[in-house]
């Protein structure tokens, strides 16, 4: 049976490309010949799925520097629609995207493509907005938070929380001597680890103000090894530019996020998935958030309407504040510096911040999300009773 299921999937950013790539691949361990197609990145294609888009440089923060985008993603959607008119799946997977995958859900559902979707868009929240066409237009929503399930089944949804697939592969791939031997790390030194982010913009607005922070606190004396985390979106050319001249030692570490995390005294970090992924690893951190006027002027009304107290996962997940947050205008050298000093190990503030983000990850469920998740895709497809090998 399997090998006549076409299943396409569709994901736009960095989080829903690594999500969708470990669902794709725990389908094919129960439907081995299922093919599957669609939109996503790097992970996604190492997974099999094949990219009629690569969706890696769609990623943008806020409204903004997504108009720019607009005309692709316009055309993307039209060649998609064609070809999913053309060639009908057996099953649509939808991960996050709103702006992109909820008018793609609403278009395929009117058609007769049944709808799976991965992850809703704005499931930290504890309110739906006023209007949510997701009930209408999907067969089956899977979500990673608890409240966002109960809110869905409310206004009508096929809801199910399965956990967060994150759980399932949030882990270092090296232990804490092999990871000071591989950049060459004093074991016993005190470690920062720097994630400015995937996207183009957010690096851009943070890594200066990370390079300044740095150096300021090795001016106060502190004897601190820096470990630069990049994504592979992340340009080598963009850090020389960013680095050069500077009187600090910096480690620069790719493919190895998570070992950075893990292996960190502290984070700064930018908002984002990366701040989860940290507090699953339970590593205390600041919040980044630094992006242009223009953009400014957005974040701003962004937040005032969507009643927003904070912008970190951590602190919206658990609804107070867990790690500190400098955004915009407060995200200077000297503040990051200030609140860095209250969070090195051996002060009460690293020891609260890190039973606050134990706190938070017990919010998450149980490992194994991404096995639940495929079986209700199953079930959504109608198969029942498949055998993982």
């Amino acid at each position: 049976m399997s090998t006549s299921i076409t299943i396409v999937c569709v994901a736009g950013e960095a989080s829903g490309d690594a999500s969708c790539a470990a669902l794709v691949q725990a389908v094919r361990q129960r439907l081995p010949g299922a093919r599957f197609w669609g939109i996503g990145g790097r992970r996604m294609a190492e997974a099999g799925v094949q990219l009629l888009y690569d969706s890696s440089r769609w990623g943008a923060v806020g409204v903004v520097e997504a108009l720019r985008l607009v005309p692709a993603l316009w055309l993307a959607q039209q060649n998609l629609k064609r070809r999913l008119a053309q060639q009908p799946p057996d099953l649509l997977v939808l991960v996050d995207f709103g702006a992109f995958n909820v008018p793609l859900a609403k278009w395929a559902k009117g058609r007769g493509v049944k709808v799976f979707y991965y992850f809703p868009p704005g499931s930290w929240r504890r309110s739906l907005p006023q209007r949510n066409d997701l009930p209408q237009c999907t067969d089956c929503i899977v979500t990673p938070f608890p409240w966002s399930a109960d809110l869905l089944r409310r206004a009508g949804a096929n809801a199910h929380f399965v956990g967060h697939p994150l759980l399932d592969r949030v882990h270092p791939s090296l232990s804490e001597a092999e990871f000071c031997e591989r950049l060459n790390l004093q074991p016993k030194g005190l470690r920062i680890g720097l994630l400015p982010g995937s996207r183009r913009q957010e690096v851009r607005f943070l890594l200066p103000t990370m390079r300044q922070a740095a150096e300021l606190l090795c001016q106060l004396g502190t004897d601190v090894q820096f470990v630069l985390a990049l994504a592979p979106s992340v340009q080598d050319e963009e850090v020389r530019r960013v680095f050069t001249g500077s009187a600090v030692q910096w480690r620069v570490a790719r493919e190895l996020t998570y070992d950075v995390m893990a292996h960190s005294h502290l984070l700064w970090c930018c908002s984002g998935t990366a701040t989860l992924e940290a507090a699953i690893l339970g590593t205390p951190m600041i919040i980044l958030y630094r992006v242009s006027r223009w953009m400014e002027l957005e974040y701003h009304l962004r937040k005032r309407s969507l009643n927003l107290t904070f912008i970190g996962l951590p602190n919206l997940i658990a609804q107070r504040s867990v790690c500190p947050e400098l955004l915009q205008h407060a995200a200077t050298p000297q503040n990051i510096v200030a609140h860095s000093l209250t969070l090195l190990p051996g002060t009460e503030q690293h020891q609260l911040q890190r039973k606050a983000l134990q706190e938070v990850k017990s919010l998450l469920g149980e490992p194994g999300a991404t096995d639940r998740a495929a079986q209700l895709l199953l079930e959504c497809l109608d198969i029942h009773h498949v055998n993982t090998r």
